[in-house]
């Protein structure tokens, strides 16, 4: 297995729809942008749908590191044509294809002749044609194992990458779907599908994928009549049961293979007594493996509802179990034997607003749990959001989310020279998600014309546990007790307060078809973002972003 059970949270869901459509419409912490799924052209017996994106964004952060002075601003421009396309007879027989092009590719010609990538001029002033690559965060010199040496490169780019590729039938008891799909519909704290344009800030990327078998249906439908059975995708009560394979390492061996098995039920009802478009999801996962001992279960739990002028909705996951993989890895650094873990992990998200014509007040609550404990024999409690999720413009996507890509980094050197059997450090990078922290994040809408929306919203966060790296507190451990070695990703002492963030979006819509976007934020940062000497800088960031879309 390649990855920690420490990311297992980022994979765990389940969507139990009838047919696809875009869960942002029904999500008070999303835009419903596009508003509805692409239309259906007919010829004959068979039908077509299709959509295409094309977003740029250019993107400047300064500092992105906040202590080190050799890691200050960055910026470029990248570029993203997403390509959706369905065919089906009879709209009961279906194909789905959704594929990225260019994901990321930066404008221009970049690179060092001679490395990869390499660009297709020996000389900067002679570039005539761009080539194919994308800003990441890698080695640029010193020593592997210290998360210093590491900051914002190049690396070659996957010009297409296929996201979703899956059939289903429609049968007369429910559907059938099989293929590679969403994790999850809409956008959860465990997983984020990554389509359309749903973040309040920010734009979501790949989403998260996985190959499955997957069957919904309406079991209650089964025991009405056959003229009064709601065969409709939009309301009643809906179970779905899947099967992930989510590991294939030797296809010679079944011990290292990763299973999934989960259960769905879904009620969905446009008018109740209390109010309309209810909406209630909830799932049971269980994971496991052979090699490591792994045997993880998730709970989840989603609700929604609009109630007048009011809309609230809430997403809770709880995460439970025991895996020997992280505890097998990190023995190498520590010399302490393998343990079986216990797994205890927990984030949920809260959102109430007030929606007019004229202005959207919004208030957004969100909790991961955290693990000051690096230790092999503590439990593991660590809770990272989806990706795609966003919190914010700047604080998590970019500050936090550059100081674990260093320390991980650094961590999967490490255990590779030590001859680990996985990486688990890899999992502590976020990626720029929402991870170990309680937030508070007010956000006020003004949409004074038809074309224009301008949103404001500040954010403040506490840490949930004190901010900890785990390679970099347990290489410093020097005795039975790791209290008094702990260090954040800064390598700073333990912090509580990330900061507080203010955040700005403008957006203006033409036409339809088009939209521009220009972003800011600015970051102060608090004690768990500083370095060993309490220091950690101010941060600004922004962003502009055009998107076409059909």
């Amino acid at each position: 297995m390649r990855r920690g059970a420490t990311s297992i949270i980022g994979a765990l869901g389940l969507s139990c729809l009838l047919a696809a459509g875009p869960a942002g419409a029904a999500e008070p912490w999303a835009d419903a942008d596009p508003p509805a799924p692409p239309a259906r052209a007919e010829l004959g017996d068979f039908g077509f749908k299709g959509a295409a994106e094309y977003r740029t964004q250019a993107l400047f952060v300064n500092p992105i590191a906040l202590s080190d002075e050799n890691a200050r601003g960055v910026g470029w421009i990248d570029q993203r044509l997403r390509l959706d396309a369905g065919v089906d007879w009879q709209d009961k027989v279906r194909l789905i294809l959704s594929a990225d092009v260019l994901d990321g590719v930066l404008w221009g010609d970049n690179g060092t002749l001679g490395s990869s990538p390499a660009p297709n001029a020996g000389a900067n002033i002679s570039a005539k044609n761009p080539n194919l690559a994308v800003a990441c965060i890698g080695l640029r010199g010193g020593d592997p194992l210290l998360p210093e040496s590491y900051g914002y490169t190049l690396c070659p780019a996957t010009p297409l990458f296929v996201r979703k590729a899956y059939g289903e039938i429609l049968l007369p008891f429910g559907l059938l779907r099989i293929g590679r799909q969403s994790t999850n519909e809409g956008m959860g704290v465990q997983s984020a599908d990554g389509d359309g344009r749903a973040n309040r800030f920010g734009v979501a990327h790949t989403g998260n994928i996985t190959d499955r078998v997957l069957f919904a249906t309406k079991p209650l439908e089964a025991f009405k009549p056959e003229a009064e059975r709601d065969r409709s995708a939009t309301e009643g009560l809906f179970v779905g049961v899947t099967y992930d394979r989510l590991v294939t390492d030797q296809p010679a061996s079944f011990k290292d293979d990763v299973h999934q098995v989960s259960l769905g039920v879904r009620y969905l009802a446009s008018e109740y007594p209390l109010g309309r478009d209810l909406r209630v999801n909830g799932y049971y996962v269980h994971r496991f493996d052979r090699q490591f001992e792994s045997a993880i279960d998730s709970f989840g739990l989603r609700g929604m509802s609009r109630f007048g002028d009011f809309q609230a909705g809430f997403d809770a996951a709880l995460v439970l179990g025991s895996t020997r993989e992280v505890s097998e890895a990190y023995r190498t650094i520590t010399g302490d034997p393998a343990v079986d873990q216990t797994v205890r992990q927990f984030g949920a998200r809260g959102v109430v607003r007030y929606d007019k014509p004229l202005f959207t007040a919004y208030m957004e609550a969100d909790y991961a749990s955290g693990d000051e404990d690096p230790t092999p024999r503590s439990p593991l409690t660590h809770f990272t959001f989806a990706e795609d999720t966003n919190v914010g413009l700047l604080m998590f996507k970019h500050a936090l989310g550059y100081q674990t890509a260093r320390s991980s980094l650094a961590g999967v050197e490490l255990l590779k020279r030590l001859g680990a059997r996985s990486f688990p450090a890899e999992s502590i990078n976020t990626r720029g998600a929402f991870s170990n922290a309680f937030a508070l994040f007010p956000q006020f809408d003004l949409r004074p014309w038809d074309a224009w929306l301008f949103r404001v919203g500040a954010l403040v966060a506490w840490a949930a546990s004190p901010v900890v790296s785990p390679i970099q507190s347990l290489q410093a451990r020097d005795g039975l007790t790791i209290k008094d070695d702990l260090v954040n990703f800064a390598g700073g002492k333990p912090g509580g307060f990330y900061g507080t963030e203010l955040d700005a979006r403008i957006q203006y819509r033409v036409y339809e078809h088009f939209v521009a976007d220009l972003e800011g934020a600015v970051l102060f940062p608090g004690s768990a973002l500083e370095d060993a000497d309490g220091y950690a800088a101010r941060s600004v960031l922004v962003q502009a972003r055009t998107t076409f879309y059909f």
